[in-house]
């Protein structure tokens, strides 16, 4: 039955300025342009209508919106008799840096969490036991902050997020149907697994894994050729629910040939002029493994955390110096070529021996000097965060992989579930994600240790992990706020709003749109790179959205929504409409219509005038086509929430 108490959120997609057009006699609005950063769509009041439909005259009214490309050989290194002491390559920035550093003044909890091992359960507990644990934790700290928590979110609000979250697509008018007329009292549980086990939850985490991956250098890593091997592959680690730690682990020791072994895209992705940088691929897994930025002790004294120094990065990075990428007519017209990684070639003769730090017999690596190519400052001795140096017969990729992935390793269980929770809220308990530190102070420390505990335990079963996230009071919470609420970012006194990535969106247009919606893809044709989309024609052209941006940021410019609104949505209106037509009255195509595209029953108000609206056209079926494209054009729509 239609819920009498829901409001319409006929909120177009766009914000700034209001441009009207007409589309089968509808007044919409369309675009506005941004002179500013746009705000987070996640602190827009979801109840301030801006397209009002009257439903006596059918007509449509606009309220104002208050929200190194050369041939050259570089020069030959200085190649010193001695070991070199650590310099300095760049005096002045060190000296900033220190200075900084000194005057940083670090949090009370200068000896927190992160610098202990993680002490895990025996087992693994049943996730609504962890999940009212959890709940405890974050109610309490919202309570002491006088902050009331808003309602538990409907049927239908929790059916969609759940679905969007976990499989990244909208539900089908179907399932919604029989979701809401469902009275047992297990059925969000029995959604979640049912959702777990569905083949497209591991291909919605695929990609976004392979998001990260290739936003950390998209000029580079969009001409990889083996994007689909690597989505294939990390798809069924999270189907077949492949622990995390074995899934990163083959990541970092992969080898072989890039186009039979998915877990080589890794390697492949932190690259430079065709050869694995051991400094790109330290920086890479510290940021999405373990959670910190040791990259920024690549060149000097890390400016938040001094006692990470750049001996320390390069101790790191020697245990992946020595893989190298063998390509037929190697050369730099085959730099992008499929590649077989290995860590027993030859020796790198010539330019490319100039390409990368290389780790030598004795176990070492020397620094480059950042402001001289091909000169060197040094040289550092193989160690891992923490440890002693190690003997030079254990400085390889394993090693360093089996110490990055370990339970006692204090920052990848952490990073692991701080990522996770930030997947389904939108933020972690840390801040940005990949940046815990010795001093960070996450909002809920006890929640953060808490999930570790769990996911070490569980040993490291992600289904497990977001079984236990999904259960919680906090993720089945409503969006909408209360006066007391609205401005809470990091209690959970809500859930916040997080829009659709371009894959999610035109995938739930699909949906919503009996598939005539086209999802563009940027799969390579032919074996072909992926080029830089400025055409329009992949889904590139309507991915705006920055390396691991915040998800409540509204990204979509007004190329990427011209497009879609006027090329790709109005005829696929019209062909589902001419299907919808067929359902029976006009009253039964109007909730159809919202349980397609919104995921519920209208109200009776939106029912009423949405049945005007379209009895205003002479041609029942476009007027119910038009009645689809203002649904998909709103930020009920367009969100997550």
């Amino acid at each position: 039955m239609p819920s009498p108490t829901r409001n319409p959120w006929l909120v177009p997609l766009l914000g700034g300025f209001a441009a009207l057009a007409v589309v089968g006699g509808l007044l919409f609005a369309l675009v506005r342009t941004r002179d500013e950063q746009p705000k987070p769509v996640a602190k827009a009041d979801p109840s301030k209508v801006l397209l009002v439909l009257d439903g006596n005259s059918g007509s449509m009214t606009v309220k104002p919106d208050s929200t190194p490309d050369d041939d050259t050989d570089p020069p030959e290194p200085d190649t010193p008799d001695e070991p070199v002491v650590i310099g300095k390559p760049d005096p002045e920035l060190d000296k900033l840096v220190a200075k900084e550093a000194k005057g940083y003044e670090a949090p009370k909890a200068k000896t927190a969490t992160f610098l202990t091992p993680i002490v895990a359960p025996a087992e693994k507990r049943a996730p609504a036991a962890v999940a009212a644990k959890l709940d405890a934790i974050l109610d309490a700290k919202r309570t002491a902050a006088s902050i009331p928590a808003s309602a538990q979110a409907d049927d239908a609000e929790f059916l969609r997020r759940a679905y969007l979250d976990i499989v990244g697509v909208i539900p089908p008018a179907s399932k919604v149907k029989a979701f809401l007329a469902d009275k047992s009292p297990g059925k969000r549980a029995k959604l979640i697994d049912d959702l777990l086990a569905d083949p497209r939850f591991g291909e919605n985490f695929a990609h976004y894994w392979h998001d990260l991956l290739v936003k950390r250098d998209p000029d580079n890593n969009r001409l990889i050729k083996t994007h689909d091997v690597f989505l294939k592959w990390m798809a069924a680690q999270f189907n077949h629910d492949k622990p995390w730690d074995a899934t990163v682990r083959s990541m970092l020791t992969a080898a072989g040939d890039q186009a039979l072994v998915g877990e080589t895209f890794f390697i492949v992705a932190n690259t430079e002029m065709g050869q694995p940088q051991p400094q790109k691929v330290l920086g890479t897994a510290s940021a999405l493994f373990l959670g910190n930025q040791m990259m920024c002790a690549e060149c000097h004294v890390h400016p938040m955390t001094p006692e990470w120094s750049q001996e320390d990065f390069w101790g790191m990075a020697a245990f992946f110096g020595k893989t190298q990428a063998q390509r037929e007519n190697s050369g730099k017209k085959n730099l992008t070529g499929v590649a077989k990684l290995t860590d027993d070639g030859p020796a790198l003769k010539g330019k490319m021996a100039n390409v990368k730090p290389t780790t030598q017999p004795d176990g070492t690596i020397r620094i480059p000097d950042p402001r001289n190519d091909g000169k060197y400052i040094g040289v550092a001795k193989p160690k891992l965060l923490g440890e002693p140096v190690v003997d030079k017969t254990k400085v390889n990729r394993t090693y360093a992989a089996d110490w990055m992935t370990a339970a006692k390793n204090p920052f990848f269980a952490r990073a692991a579930v701080n990522r996770l929770w930030a997947q389904f809220f939108a933020r972690g308990f840390v801040n940005p994600l990949d940046d815990l530190r010795p001093d960070s102070v996450p909002t809920h420390p006890e929640a953060l240790q808490l999930l570790a505990e769990e996911f070490v335990a569980a040993q490291f079963d992600v289904k497990h992990l977001i079984r236990v996230v999904a259960n919680t009071q906090a993720y089945q919470r409503s969006s909408r706020t209360l006066s007391g609420n609205k401005d809470d970012e990091e209690l959970y006194s809500h859930m916040g709003m997080k829009v659709l990535a371009p894959r999610m969106l035109f995938q739930s247009l699909a949906v919503a749109t009996a598939n005539n919606v086209d999802v563009p893809t940027d799969d390579p044709p032919n074996g072909k790179a992926v080029k830089i989309d400025t055409a329009g024609k992949g889904l590139s052209f309507f991915d705006a959205r920055e390396y691991d941006e915040n998800p409540g940021e509204y990204t979509y410019g007004v190329p990427q929504l011209l497009k879609l609104m006027n090329a790709k949505l109005p005829p696929a209106c019209d062909a589902a409409a001419k299907t919808m037509a067929k359902i029976g009255t006009r009253d039964k195509v109007i909730e159809h219509l919202y349980l397609t595209a919104l995921s519920r029953y209208p109200t009776a108000d939106e029912a009423k005038k949405m049945a005007a609206f379209a009895g205003k056209h002479a041609d029942a079926t476009k007027g119910y086509s038009a009645a689809l494209w203002v649904l998909l054009n709103t930020a009920e729509f367009v969100n997550n929430h």
